[in-house]
């Protein structure tokens, strides 16, 4: 995102420790960055550095111990159990390394059961076919799961991610379980998608050659950023000419 990039989430002095006493861990420790809507950004980090937990405050799925979070004028930290559950319902997409498909559902069913959550089952079903065809599965909308490859399974992930329209979408290792040219594939779609629809985008992962292609880069370590950085004109992402991908 270029110049005039409209803020999506403030994290001010974040710290999430787990445990007490001498079994106290500290996971993440005074955490301040700006994400803004339509930035595909990337938070690097080894395990243990404190990404994943990072990932679960932003989404509404932890609280810190300390700090704010404030996400398009909602201070997180003050919401009731009930209204933070609303806010990853409505306002979050989540892709994950596992694809977590309903195994007895088609492509089209699964995407059309996130929409309905948001819209009417009647619409639900047009929009889920028009996100899978974004994404290059619309030869592939009767098809169960275990039909299809793990860059369809994920792209299929991805598309219900989308089918809440959210404006903010979490990632967590979306290539970890692929090949490195399906994963490629993958990730080049989830960097289109905050160009095109201004989703502000966080993939969480240890995957350094991302850094090039991130609007906005944080690197993580021991809990703590150690590189905040917004690139005004990162590196598209390139898919391979063939892949399994696109099968």
């Amino acid at each position: 995102m270029v110049n005039g990039a409209r803020p999506f989430l403030r994290i001010r002095g974040v710290g999430r420790r787990f445990g007490s006493g001498p079994a106290e861990v500290t996971a993440l420790d005074s955490v301040d960055t700006t994400i803004n809507a339509g930035d595909f950004t990337v938070v690097l980090g080894a395990s243990g550095s404190g990404k994943s937990t990072l990932l679960n405050i932003i989404g509404g799925m932890d609280r810190p111990t300390t700090g704010s979070v404030v996400a398009d004028g909602t201070e997180l930290t003050e919401l009731s159990d009930r209204r933070l559950t609303d806010y990853r319902r409505t306002r979050v997409g989540f892709v994950f390394q596992f694809y977590n498909l309903v195994p007895n559902l088609t492509a089209v069913e699964n995407v059309a059961l996130a929409a309905s959550l948001v819209m009417p089952m009647r619409d639900a079903g047009t929009l889920a076919e028009e996100l899978l065809t974004e994404v290059g599965l619309g030869h592939r909308l009767a098809q169960f799961p275990r039909n299809l490859s793990g860059g369809e399974m994920q792209r299929v992930a991805i598309a219900r991610a989308l089918a809440k329209r959210p404006p903010l979408l979490l990632c967590d290792e979306p290539s970890g379980a692929l090949d490195s040219v399906t994963g490629q594939h993958v990730l080049a779609q989830l960097q289109r998608t905050a160009r095109d629809t201004g989703t502000a985008v966080v993939v969480v992962t240890h995957d350094s050659t991302l850094a090039d292609a991130a609007d906005h880069l944080i690197r993580l370590a021991d809990g703590r950023i150690v590189t905040d950085e917004h690139e005004p004109a990162p590196a598209l992402l390139v898919p391979p000419a063939s892949s399994t991908a696109a099968s």
